[in-house]
């Protein structure tokens, strides 16, 4: 009983409040154990799917239409950065040079997309390292597309092949890859899909701390030999904040609406949270927050475990 009342006295004060959904009534939850109200459904979301899991745990703390297949954006990057670092040669240091190929052609959408690039010009030179923390940190799809071209590649594969196989492999069964960068509205998963990429990206050490990072200041070198510097910011909102969405990546398009897909670490609660097609830029890291604390702060029934979304390996 102390436990009821603290949580209502909780969540009255608290500005999550309108967002949380309350029933009046006792109903019968599939296992068929009886939950005594009040008792929260969750935060009311304008995403169209959402997942919230508990990594340690192994535990589905929310879900709503996890199963949908949507457009997910430049959330894409995170899969063309595996394959870029499971097949990169080169040195951090190596300077590449900065080809007609990688640039982007600016369209009449472009004013609605997330930040398109760096804005590197052909013939202009930046140093590797530099290039993928543009792909993952502002979400670059000039510095995403170089990446793309930077590794041998199988005969007859093309950097996109290894993505699907990789999604193959990762058994995101509702998962395909149209480009490398995700501003093809093909690109398409479900938010259990995602949760399985975040696993297997947040693995990845260079990933994980590359996005952690806030800002990054880099010189980019002329055709003439001189250089000059450029300041990246990251696209999650939430890095820093309280709710310490660590390690995250955004993505946006007309098709997809907004979406995110990262790990928390709040109260030393490792959570990942996937929001796809919400209504807004501030809807979408407003309702990852109502999440992440709903689901630390509420006893949960009924949980589906984290084997759910692991590959099978001999």
């Amino acid at each position: 009983m102390s436990f009821v009342l603290s949580i209502i006295f909780l969540l009255t004060f608290s500005p999550f409040l309108s967002q949380v959904v309350f029933l009046d009534q006792t109903i019968n939850i599939p296992s068929g154990h009886e939950i005594k109200f009040p008792y929260s459904l969750g935060p009311k979301l304008t995403a169209e799917s959402a997942t919230v899991v508990d990594l340690e745990k192994g535990e589905i703390l929310f879900s709503k239409n996890s199963d949908k297949i949507l457009p997910i954006a430049s959330i894409t990057k995170l899969m063309t950065a595996l394959i870029f670092l499971e097949n990169n040669k080169r040195d951090w240091r190596e300077k590449i040079l900065i080809r007609k190929e990688d640039l982007i052609i600016n369209s009449e959408n472009s004013e609605d997309l997330e930040p398109a690039g760096i804005e590197i010009k052909f013939g202009q030179v930046m140093e590797l390292e530099d290039i993928f923390y543009s792909s993952l940190i502002r979400s670059a799809n000039d510095a995403t597309k170089v990446l793309s071209r930077l590794i041998d590649l199988p005969l007859g594969k093309k950097f996109i092949d290894l993505m699907n196989e990789k999604a193959i492999f990762l058994k995101m069964n509702n998962t395909y890859f149209a480009d490398v960068t995700g501003l093809d509205s093909q690109n398409r998963s479900t938010a259990d899909d995602l949760v399985k990429l975040i696993l297997a990206a947040m693995k990845n050490d260079k990933i994980r701390e590359t996005l952690k990072i806030r800002y990054h200041d880099f010189p980019i070198y002329t055709e003439n030999g001189q250089k000059f510097y450029k300041r990246i910011w990251n696209t999650n909102r939430l890095l820093g904040n309280f709710i310490n969405l660590e390690a995250a990546k955004t993505g946006y398009l007309r098709e997809s609406g907004y979406c995110l897909a990262g790990l928390s670490n709040y109260f030393n609660r490792q959570l990942i949270v996937i929001i796809l097609n919400a209504h807004s830029d501030e809807d979408r890291f407003q309702e990852a927050k109502s999440l992440i604390w709903w689901t630390t702060s509420l006893k949960h029934d009924n949980m589906k475990t984290l084997e759910h979304f692991l590959p099978v390996t001999d």
